[in-house]
């Protein structure tokens, strides 16, 4: 039998920063809509590891449903998807994801990976899950560039107090993945309201006293948040078709 790779997908944030009348998952990405992208990474990740049985779950909201189904029959027809109502806050909408994937045995792997970041590869995929044969918990990581300030703020002024060794830090991505045992052990704190709170799953496993490893990532693995991210999406594309001209 074919060990079967869960892939939840958080798709239910509203892109208030992204502004606009089409929701960020909708955007086109040349040619593509950001989630088609998403789900088309994880396609490719399928039809490379023939071995693992792969199945998305798509967690989002109403209003967003009909979409991303639309999107959903017109690129991947032949893809069978399973859709999770989200919830008000990201461990709401991951909660929900889990929930659709009772049926999981605990050795599966469940991968969690942000709608929103559609430039993900099957390297980095096929990274987390080779990660997960070693580790209860495995995230993708890219090393810290930017030399980082520890502040606090005094008389509304941002002050500095020190500055870390950057390679001591990683900015991590995802997907952040779990063996299924594992992410269970997660379930509760995902359903408290102290968990509400938690915009990264690596940061619950920590919580709940999972050790967390990391697989080398990609800086071109961005997450669509603002104008300026699709702009460079756009750009990341481009340079993935062998460096063809530059096109409007």
């Amino acid at each position: 039998m074919n060990k079967k790779c869960y892939f939840l997908i958080p798709a239910a944030g509203s892109g208030k920063r992204m502004g606009g009348p089409v929701p960020k998952l909708m955007i086109d990405v040349l040619g593509l809509p950001v989630i088609a992208r998403t789900i088309g990474a994880i396609d490719d990740y399928a039809s490379s590891y023939p071995d693992v049985d792969c199945r998305i779950v798509l967690i989002t909201t109403d209003d967003l449903k009909p979409k991303l189904m639309s999107i959903v029959t017109d690129y991947f027809p032949e893809l069978d998807i399973t859709y999770a109502e989200g919830g008000v806050t990201r461990s709401a909408s991951v909660l929900s994801g889990i929930r659709a994937i009772e049926e999981a045995d605990p050795e599966d792997l469940v991968l969690i990976h942000d709608g929103a970041r559609c430039l993900i590869t099957k390297e980095e995929i096929a990274a987390v899950c080779a990660g997960l044969e070693e580790s209860p918990v495995c995230a993708s990581a890219v090393a810290v560039k930017d030399t980082l300030k520890k502040t606090s703020v005094k008389d509304g002024k941002v002050v500095v107090e020190s500055t870390p060794n950057r390679s001591d830090y990683y900015a991590v991505r995802t997907p952040q993945g779990f063996r299924y045992s594992e992410l269970m052990k997660c379930v509760d704190y995902y359903a408290s309201e102290e968990g509400v709170h938690a915009t990264d799953d690596t940061l619950i496993a920590e919580r709940c006293g999972l050790p967390v490893t990391l697989v080398e990532g990609s800086y071109s693995n961005i997450k669509i948040t603002t104008p300026e991210d699709v702009a460079v999406a756009r750009e990341i594309v481009r340079s993935r078709w062998q460096k063809q001209p530059f096109e409007d």
